[in-house]
């Protein structure tokens, strides 16, 4: 009977004769050759596997328009842009056409996974929210 049990003999033929020893190793299966994954799964450069950083402008425009308080006060204009991301919370700045730009301050929920408009204005958008080491991360928050 003639069964390929191994990759040596697989390699060599099926014979009822023993296989002979040439000196040549099979090459590892594609299996025997991957390490295995250890630690966490890989990430964006620069995210962590609970944080919501780095973020894109059309996630935060998603969570700008969801809260009605900040999309109502603040004009989005073109959309936003200069987008800084640091510790769950991000800011961006406004495009609109006849105004001043603002910025709009926005946190990540980890629980629910996703961002949230925080706040937003021409000034002090990230007053009394964001703590005090996160603002000195984040380009848009003027202390």
């Amino acid at each position: 009977m003639c069964v390929a049990a191994t990759a040596a003999l697989a390699l060599t033929g099926c014979s009822d004769d023993a296989p002979t020893n040439n000196g040549a190793v099979a090459a590892p299966s594609v299996q025997e050759s991957l390490t295995p994954q250890t630690g966490p799964a890989p990430t964006k450069p620069g995210a962590s596997p609970q944080a919501g950083c780095p973020v894109d402008a059309a996630t935060l425009e998603k969570a700008f328009v969801a809260n009605l308080d900040v999309s109502n006060a603040v004009d989005i204009g073109k959309g936003l842009t200069d987008i800084s991301c640091a510790d769950d919370w991000a800011t961006a700045v406004t495009q609109p056409e006849a105004m001043d730009k603002a910025t709009v301050l926005f946190q990540y929920d980890t629980g629910k996974k996703q961002w949230l408009a925080i706040a937003g204005g021409t000034d002090g958008a990230c007053r009394s929210h964001v703590p005090a080491a996160v603002v000195k991360k984040l380009k848009n928050c003027v202390s």
